[in-house]
């Protein structure tokens, strides 16, 4: 918890403007903490009288971290499917089991997975655990959470990633409280520090305005998840062999308190722009949601897709399914065009790993020309029209 040392505080009001959640008031010449305190820390550095202190939270460091070992992935399988985070996952999840001298092994809950198990070896597991069961064809938090948890506290992995999907965010929170583990939610970077073998996840953080990373080299094990398309698969070798582990799940761990009647997919139609190698997104600059009447016509040119920022998502000019950034969908195409966009840091979030970024803008000063590899300073409502022209001419000749 958070201490003030009343004879030492002189009201300065110094910790109370350093909040960035507010938690902190002078009152009466003395500082308060609210209850919105998150113990980040940031007073306690800006003090200068030293009157903060963060006190020890009694977390002990566990006695067996040697028996802890081994990288997991949990590679998520629904609608007879495999997501494709699954296998972004194996791909970091290789360096960092190669980094660490151990084995990479990729955990596979479902009904009816046929060949996935072969296909997650082929990207990089040297053994699968396998839970194939009709208890598991639909997918309930209290089922995965007992099974995974079970699983972990048999075997003791050390690390363990899981996409920041629906079903992710759904029961790995519950996962980590089972097996008092911490957890860092929406990774965009995972490292091992040589030094004690600690995972260092690193992920936006007050609004995406800094990036954090955070270790626990106390506890195993260490968990995390990160968002689809923030990591790179790796090319599928077939040659590659591994271990297919069965599991069987017990009566007890398939008892759920809640019935699932049914799991409806919803219709991508072509809204499913994390899968499109090119995008063009439009931002306020469009002006108006007529704005996007230019930006159909940029990606029906170049046979992509139409995406957005928040700002005009929340005006209503475009819906969800299209935002890209920190709140919509991370996204890596090999060509994204912002068109309007000016390039907060949120929007920058999802959409930095694309291959070639075009920025279009007025102002010469916006941030998005930071990231650009190639920037048009101008109107887009003269640029894109002339862009099109352009596209149609090379494709006519």
């Amino acid at each position: 918890m958070l201490k003030i040392d009343e004879k030492l505080c002189i009201g300065c009001g110094i910790c109370e403007n350093q909040c960035p959640f507010g938690a902190i008031e002078v009152v009466d010449g003395i500082a308060v903490i609210g209850d919105t305190c998150t113990l980040c820390g940031a007073c306690v550095e800006e003090c200068e009288v030293e009157a903060l202190e963060l006190e020890d939270t009694g977390l002990k460091k566990q006695d067996d971290l040697e028996s802890w070992s081994g990288v997991w992935v949990f590679c998520e399988f629904t609608h007879g499917e495999l997501a494709p985070v699954s296998l972004e996952l194996l791909g970091v999840g290789r360096n960092l089991a190669d980094s660490r001298g151990v084995q990479l092994s990729a955990v596979l809950l479902g009904h009816l997975t046929e060949n996935t198990a072969d296909q997650l070896i082929a990207h990089g597991a040297d053994q699968v655990f396998r839970a194939d069961n009709p208890g598991l064809e639909l997918f309930s938090d209290e089922i995965y959470e007992k099974i995974l948890s079970d699983l972990i506290l048999e075997k003791k992995p050390e690390i363990i990633l899981a996409g920041a999907t629906a079903i992710g965010r759904s029961f790995i929170p519950g996962v980590a409280t089972t097996v008092d583990a911490g957890l860092t939610a929406d990774c965009t970077r995972l490292e091992i520090r040589q030094d004690d073998g600690a995972l260092m996840q690193t992920r936006p953080a007050f609004g995406g305005n800094i990036m954090a990373t955070i270790v626990c080299p106390n506890t195993r094990p260490q968990m995390a998840t990160v968002r689809p398309k923030v990591m790179k698969a790796l090319d599928p070798d077939d040659r590659r062999s591994g271990d297919i582990v069965d599991i069987m799940p017990t009566a007890r761990q398939l008892v759920s308190r809640i019935k699932v009647l049914e799991s409806v997919k919803a219709p991508q139609s072509n809204v499913n722009i994390q899968e499109s190698d090119i995008l063009i997104s439009g931002g306020r600059g469009l002006e108006s949601e007529k704005g996007f009447n230019l930006l159909h016509k940029l990606a029906e040119a170049l046979d992509g897709k139409v995406s957005a920022s928040r700002a005009v998502v929340d005006a209503g000019w475009i819906p969800y399914p299209h935002q890209v950034g920190q709140t919509g969908k991370t996204v890596a195409p090999k060509l994204y065009i912002a068109c309007g966009i000016s390039g907060a840091i949120q929007h920058v979030a999802g959409m930095q790993s694309s291959e070639t970024i075009v920025a279009i803008n007025r102002d010469k000063d916006a941030p998005i020309f930071n990231i650009a590899d190639f920037g048009i300073v101008g109107d887009l409502n003269e640029v894109i029209p002339k862009l099109i022209a352009k596209i149609e001419e090379k494709r006519g000749s």
